[in-house]
């Protein structure tokens, strides 16, 4: 039996003021493993035999890679053996502190790997997969995703909650370094649970006085969601503090989220129809008065610029305390602070207030589209869907908040006969004909016809149909596309284009596309994309059809002749366009939906052919399908993560950084070739976030 070793003291004067040892002393008298005692020789003993393990070829290839270049320069290819004159084993504290910032720049000793993308040949799409391929992002459907810090960290909304994807998360090494790895060993972290998250959008990106627009609502097994039949509202959260409970979660890895499910029960306003009882009276005095003033307190106050960050992350409420011992219970309060800093939209008394939102849409002033005298082309439009209404919201000039659209002194409040599912604003041409016939489809010779400038709509859809709602007369109409039987030869020559059968893919003529069957199939919202000469198409679909029309969009759409029809093999869910840069272009479409996920990419000249020239671009257009695992779906558009000459994305490509060096040209085209983010179902309870994306001058 080994003999034993005597107890460790510290022998020398004290020298701290309260006259206790500490760590410091002790390491001076005994050596820098003192505080490990009796275990110290074990330690050194392992870490040789671990260092004695590493191949000579497995230290080539982390010299090749840059790890321990100053030390492992100097070594002997062979395993060392043991000598006394080893130095002991030391564990660096110092770095503790960087688990809380950001991931290390270049110049870190453990540099990350390159990120690793899959090409979908033979188009220009690349498809990226983040974290382990054994542990899903969520147990549950994920909702909506919101990139912050450059792509760095992605907060996911799914039915049970928010979570944080660290794309490049950091370990420590047996040497005790610090390690940053890439989006291969992504790694998720919850916030919070208790209160889905179905939609999340940006209303200022600024960190210090940002605002997020969130749209959240009891969870389905949650005790609230069964008392208030899934309420759902929408919030403007701080995104300083959205921020800061993310890198919460990250630092503090195993962390409890934050359960908010008690929280969302009081918040939960009753029914209408239901008196106030006695016991709802007795829930409401147990609300603390801070939270009830939180919730009442108008929304301008929130979008006002904040003084600093750290005030930011202080929450809504401020704690004057002195006493040392309540210091660790503010701490831990912090998570739940942060959750709670928000304000409501619907403000107690408006006509927002006790709806349940279905979805919402926001649409930036200066892209364009006139209003008929609703302000100057600056701000926001905001459009919520309840039930059977659809409400209209702007921020007035040099405002920040929101207020109802008004028009002849009267509040935008749309009704709708059926429950929209979605609600999207586009672009919308006006065009009145005034001809004697009324009942002719096309008009005559002796019609007039009167255009308008553009005019800024809502699209609606909803179970089975699709319509449009004009903010400017709020007029109405149904969508439809156009109709291949009433006007075949001009059709023909754009589908023979782009209805190209590519890896025995079958063709699909016109008669198939305006059979019965598309009375039945389902309208997804449109998509816009901006073409290199300045012209703008948007991508309308339906069932297992998407048209290429040009935008803005025709008040009559059946009888507006497409540029394009491109046929998918299962009906989509959301169809993704992207365009390169370049003059000679190409206009890449992306299918996500039940089935596996389709590719098309087409030349932009084989659109813009007139019906009555001989183009090429059957020849040219190349079509791909790739099997994700499941079930796909779109969450937002983000992400360069196919350049892995720096993966770790420190470059933000905002328009504010290309403004300092007056590139407009290379801002237009790294928005052009911005990638976007997907969902996929593996499996029964297992849903994973991949990015889809890549340049288009590297093939």
């Amino acid at each position: 039996m080994a003999a034993r070793l005597p107890i460790e003291q510290d022998r020398g004067p004290a020298l701290s003021e309260d006259g206790l040892p500490t760590y410091e002393h002790l390491a001076e008298q005994e050596g820098p493993q003192s505080r490990f005692g009796r275990w110290a020789g074990w330690i050194e003993k392992r870490a040789l035999e671990r260092h004695a393990a590493i191949t000579p070829e497995e230290r080539a290839r982390r010299r090749a890679r840059g790890w321990g270049n100053d030390e492992m320069d100097a070594l002997d290819p062979e395993p060392p053996t043991p000598t006394p004159d080893l130095s002991r084993l030391s564990i660096q504290t110092d770095a503790y502190s960087l688990l809380s910032e950001p991931p290390p720049g270049p110049d870190s000793p453990l540099p990350r790997l390159p990120v690793v993308s899959t090409h979908l040949h033979p188009t220009h799409l690349k498809m990226n997969h983040f974290g382990s391929r054994f542990l899903p992002h969520s147990t549950a459907p994920i909702r909506c995703l919101l990139p912050l810090q450059a792509d760095q960290l992605l907060l996911i909304g799914h039915d049970e909650g928010l979570s944080v994807l660290d794309m490049f998360p950091q370990d420590w090494t047996e040497d005790g370094h610090i390690q940053a790895k890439g989006p291969e060993d992504a790694r998720v972290y919850p916030l919070w649970v208790g209160e889905s998250v179905f939609q999340m959008s940006f209303l200022e990106q600024d960190e210090n006085s940002g605002v997020v627009l969130v749209l959240v609502g009891p969870e389905s097994e949650s005790p609230g969601a069964r008392e208030t039949e899934h309420q759902r509202v929408v919030r403007m959260y701080k995104l300083a503090s959205l921020l800061s409970l993310a890198k919460y979660a990250v630092a503090h890895k195993g962390s409890n989220p934050v359960s908010l499910d008690t929280f969302a029960t009081l918040q939960t306003t009753p029914k209408k129809h239901r008196p106030t009882s006695s016991i709802a009276r007795g829930l409401k005095s147990l609300i603390p008065p801070s939270t009830t003033e939180n919730s009442a307190q108008s929304y301008q106050a929130l979008l006002s610029p904040a003084p600093s960050l750290s005030a930011s992350r202080a929450g809504p409420q401020r704690i004057n305390s002195d006493e040392s011992t309540r210091s660790w219970e503010v701490v831990d309060d912090l998570p739940m602070r942060w959750a709670r800093d928000f304000v409501p939209l619907a403000a107690p008394g408006s006509r927002l207030f006790g709806q349940s939102v279905i979805t919402f849409s926001l649409w930036d002033k200066s892209e364009g589209g006139g209003v008929g005298g609703l302000g100057p082309p600056r701000g926001q439009f905001l459009a919520i869907a309840t039930k059977n209404n659809i409400l209209l919201y702007e921020t007035p000039p040099n405002e920040r908040a929101f207020q109802f659209v008004k028009l002849n002194a009267s509040a935008q409040e749309f009704y709708t006969p059926l429950q929209s599912k979605s609600i999207t604003f586009f672009q919308q041409t006006v065009h009145d004909v005034v001809a004697p016939e009324r009942h002719r489809r096309t008009p005559s010779r002796g019609s007039q016809t009167t255009s308008y400038s553009t005019q800024l709509s809502i699209f609606v859809v909803f179970e089975k149909k699709a319509g449009w709602i004009r903010l400017a007369d709020s007029a109405v109409g149904e969508m439809e596309l156009f109709d291949h039987g009433f006007s075949a030869g001009a059709s023909l020559a754009h589908n023979r284009t782009l209805s190209v059968a590519g890896s025995g893919t079958p063709r699909r003529h016109a008669s198939t596309i305006a059979d019965g069957s598309a009375g039945t199939a389902r309208w997804i919202p449109p998509t816009r994309c901006d073409l290199p000469n300045g012209r703008s198409v948007y991508l309308l679909t339906r069932g297992s059809v998407t048209h290429v029309a040009p935008s803005p969009l025709s008040s009559h759409t059946t009888g507006t002749v497409p540029l394009g029809t491109v046929p998918w093999r299962t009906a989509p869910s959301w169809v993704v366009g992207r365009v390169s840069p370049s003059e000679e272009g190409l206009l890449q479409l992306t299918a996500l939906g039940e089935g596996s996920i389709e590719v098309v990419e087409l030349p932009i000249a084989s659109l813009l052919t007139t019906k009555g020239s001989k183009g090429k671009g059957k020849d040219m257009t190349l079509r791909v399908e790739e099997d994700a695992g499941g079930e796909t779906g779109f969450l937002c558009a983000g992400g360069y993560w196919d350049q892995s000459e720096e993966p770790g994305l420190h470059r933000t490509y905002s328009t504010a950084s290309y403004s300092s060096t007056d590139s407009e040209e290379v801002a237009l085209r790294y928005r052009r070739q911005v990638g976007f983010y997907g969902w996929c179902r593996k499996g029964l309870s297992d849903w994973r976030v991949f990015w889809l994306g890549g340049t288009f001058e590297d093939m």
